[in-house]
C-alpha cells in the first residue's frame, strides 16, 4: 500500500488487507483445479495466489505474491490488463478474454470492500477457455454456414412444426410459392397444398410421426400466391429430441413443373404419333398392297390409288413436322430470321402446300401488304389455319387482310360450325381439342393451333378467334408491318 492510499490509515482497511495477503495458505485457494484466484492491492500488487490454473501457465505462488503484474508479465500482457485491475479498484466488476503465451484465458475482477464500502483491493479469477473458445467459434462458424446454405439454397427449404406451420423457410420457396417470408410463416403447408394432394402427405406425415418411416418423398402440387399450380417434389424427414419425442419437420422442395410439362408433352406426342400416324400408314399400306396386285393392270385405279397414297403421306407429313416443331418450340430452338413478306404471295404459297380438297379459298379482300416476319414461320402459320378451316368448315375460306399504326392483320374465315364457347378458353393449349373435334372423322393431333400462337408470339404477334360473319371460325393474326425494302413472297 501507498502512502496516499485513502486507507492506508483506516484500521479495518487495513485488516482486509492484511486478510488477503494471508489468504495464500487458505485451503479454498488450493480448491480450483482449473482456474486460479488472487487478490491484488491498489498498487496492483499481488497480495496472494492459488489454484491450480497457476501451474498451467507456469506460475506460482512464491512468484506473484508481493510483485506488481509489471515485474510478473510482460509489458503486452500488462497493457491488456492494467485497465481491468483499475476498473476492480474503482468499484467496476469486469469479464474478458485475454491472450497469454498462446492459450486465452477469461478473466473475471471484482473490487473488495471494507465494512463501509470503500474498495480496499481487487479479486481475480481466471481460467484457461483455449478449447472452450474454440468449441464456441466452431459451433458459430457451423451455424452461420447452415444458415447460409439453408437461406441461399437454389432449392426449397423450410422447418415446419408438428401441425403444419411453417417456422422457418427460403427465398428459393417464397419464390417457388409467390409468398413472401412473412406471409409463409403466417400459414400451414395445408394451406397451399392441392387440394387432391393433401391426403397422400398428411398420410406420410402420420406414418412418420408414429415411426412407421424414417422419411418420405412424393410428388405434389402447391397453389401458388397467384393461384398457378406448380408441381414439386417433397422430401421429407423428423428431427426427434433425444427422449424421440417428435420436435419439427425438415422440408426440401424441388420445382419439378418444367420435368413434369415436358414428360406430359413427351406422353402426349407418343399417343399422338400412335394415334394419328396409324390411319394415314394404314391407308398407304393398305393402297401399296392394292397397287401390288390386280389393280396395276388398270390404269385409272393406279392414278387413284397413287393419289390416295400421296394424301395420306402428306397428312402424315404435316403431322411430323408439327410435332418438330412443337418439340422444337418447347425446347426454346425456334430461331426467328424476319424479312419483309408480302401476305399474298405468303398466302398463295400456302393454298398450294395445303391439303384443302374442294374447299375454295377467296382472296380478294387480301390488300396488298408485307408483314415483318419468318418467311418460313409465316408459311407454316398460314397452312395449320387454311388446313383448319377446311377441315372444319363448309367448303368455304375467306382470307382478308387489314393494316393500322405499324401493324398488319391476316383474317382467315371459314363457314363451319365454329368452336364450342366452352372450348374457347383452351383453343391454343397444346394437344387440345375439342369434344365435337374428337367425336368427328377429321384427324388431328391438337397440334396446330397451338404452334400458331407459339410461332406468331415468336415474331413479336398474337392470333385471336372469333365467330366469323360466315358463321364459322375467324382467327386474325397481327404481326409487325414491313419496312420499306425488298420484298420476298417466302
Amino acid at each position: 500500500m501507498t502512502g496516499s492510499d485513502p486507507t492506508s490509515d483506516d484500521p479495518v482497511s487495513q485488516d482486509v488487507v492484511a486478510a488477503l495477503r494471508d489468504a495464500g495458505d487458505h485451503p479454498l485457494m488450493d480448491s480450483f483445479p482449473q482456474g486460479a484466484i488472487f487478490a491484488f492491492d491498489r498498487d496492483l500488487r499481488y497480495l496472494s495466489a492459488g489454484g491450480h490454473g497457476l501451474e498451467d501457465v507456469g506460475l506460482s505462488r512464491s512468484m506473484l505474491e508481493g510483485r506488481t503484474i509489471s515485474e510478473v508479465f510482460p509489458a503486452e500482457t500488462v497493457g491488456l490488463i492494467e485497465p481491468l485491475y483499475r476498473a476492480a479498484l474503482d468499484g467496476t466488476s469486469t469479464t474478458w478474454d485475454v491472450p497469454f503465451e498462446g492459450r486465452t484465458y477469461t478473466q473475471r475482477l471484482a473490487p473488495v470492500t471494507d465494512a463501509a464500502g470503500a474498495v480496499v483491493a481487487g479479486l481475480g479469477f481466471t481460467q484457461d477457455v483455449t478449447e472452450a473458445r474454440a468449441a464456441e467459434q466452431a459451433l458459430r462458424e457451423s451455424a452461420l454456414q447452415n444458415r447460409l446454405t439453408f437461406e441461399h439454397a437454389p432449392i426449397g427449404k423450410a422447418i415446419v412444426e408438428l401441425d403444419g406451420t411453417w417456422r422457418q423457410v427460403n427465398a428459393a420457396l417464397c419464390e417457388l410459392t409467390g409468398y413472401t417470408e412473412q406471409q409463409l410463416l403466417g400459414m400451414t403447408f395445408q394451406d397451399i397444398t392441392h387440394p387432391d394432394d393433401l391426403d397422400l402427405d398428411l398420410d406420410h406425415l402420420g406414418r412418420l410421426v408414429e415411426g412407421e418411416i424414417r422419411s418420405y418423398q412424393i410428388e405434389k402440387r402447391y397453389v401458388t400466391a397467384s393461384h398457378q399450380v406448380v408441381w414439386v417434389l417433397l422430401s421429407v424427414a423428423l428431427v426427434r429430441s433425444e427422449e424421440g419425442a417428435p420436435l419439427y419437420f425438415i422440408s426440401q422442395i424441388v420445382d419439378i413443373t418444367e420435368t413434369k410439362r415436358q414428360y406430359q408433352a413427351l406422353q402426349d406426342l407418343t399417343a399422338m404419333v400412335a394415334h394419328d400416324l396409324r390411319t394415314p400408314a394404314a391407308v398407304v399400306r393398305g393402297f401399296a398392297e392394292l397397287l401390288e396386285g390386280r389393280a396395276a393392270a388398270d390404269p385409272q385405279k393406279v392414278r387413284d390409288y397413287a393419289a390416295r397414297i400421296a394424301a395420306s403421306a402428306e397428312a402424315m407429313m404435316v403431322l411430323t413436322d408439327n410435332a418438330l416443331t412443337a418439340t422444337a418450340i418447347s425446347d426454346g430452338h425456334v430461331a426467328v430470321r424476319p424479312a419483309a413478306v408480302t401476305l399474298r404471295g405468303a398466302v398463295d404459297a400456302a393454298v398450294r402446300a395445303a391439303d384443302l380438297g374442294a374447299t375454295s379459298v377467296d382472296t380478294e379482300a387480301l390488300d396488298d401488304l408485307a408483314a415483318w416476319v419468318d418467311p418460313v414461320h409465316l408459311g407454316q402459320v398460314l397452312t395449320n389455319l387454311l388446313t383448319n378451316a377446311a377441315k372444319y368448315g363448309d367448303g368455304r375460306i375467306v382470307v382478308s387482310s387489314t393494316s393500322a399504326e405499324g401493324r398488319v392483320r391476316i383474317s382467315v374465315t371459314d363457314d363451319g360450325r365454329g368452336v364450342e364457347p366452352d372450348f374457347v378458353p383452351y383453343l391454343f393449349e397444346r394437344y387440345s381439342r375439342s369434344a365435337a373435334a374428337r367425336a368427328g372423322r377429321q384427324r388431328g393431333s391438337g397440334l396446330g393451333l397451338h404452334i400458331v400462337s407459339d410461332l406468331v408470339t415468336a415474331n413479336d404477334g398474337h392470333v385471336t378467334y372469333a365467330r366469323s360473319a360466315l358463321g364459322g371460325a375467324d382467327f386474325v393474326v397481327e404481326l409487325p408491318a414491313a419496312p420499306h425494302g425488298p420484298l420476298t413472297d417466302r
